[in-house]
């Protein structure tokens, strides 16, 4: 592996080495997916038939997209007013949330564009699943 790659992990390490860096760092991950899914949206727009491709339709998805990176960033202060370490448990569920909706929205698109899907889809279900026994189990122990 060269010199170049070793350093970017090495940084990425030390970005996770504490809560609050992990919480830039899965942020820095829903940036990318977004780009990934306005991208991979756009290109089963203009490759579907039975999708009308219009510009004005993709402006409001950047500025959608936009909004919703100023809401996740909103939230970082906010966050830190929260007593102990539940703003940065929030932030995790909330960040984690935004992931598996951008990822699930990939997915659809990647569908629309005749990739087969369905085992990630079931991964991104049991994910999903996963999620919301753990949020019930934690309601029954309060």
């Amino acid at each position: 592996m060269s010199e170049q790659a070793v350093l970017i992990f090495e940084n990425l390490r030390h970005i996770g080495d504490s809560p609050e860096g992990k919480v830039i760092y899965i942020l820095a991950v829903i940036c990318v997916l977004m780009i990934l899914d306005f991208l991979t949206g756009t290109v089963a727009a203009w490759r579907s038939t039975d999708i009308e491709f219009r510009s004005q339709e993709g402006i409001n998805g950047i500025l959608r997209k936009l909004l919703s990176i100023i809401v996740l960033v909103a939230c970082i202060p906010v966050a830190a007013l929260v007593p102990a370490d539940l703003g940065i448990a929030a932030l995790y569920v909330l960040y984690g949330g935004y992931l598996l909706m951008e990822f699930r929205s990939i997915l659809e698109n990647l569908g629309k564009l005749g990739v087969e899907i369905s085992p990630l889809t079931g991964f991104v279900d049991k994910i999903e699943e996963e999620i919301t026994r753990r949020a019930e189990e934690k309601k029954e122990d309060e």
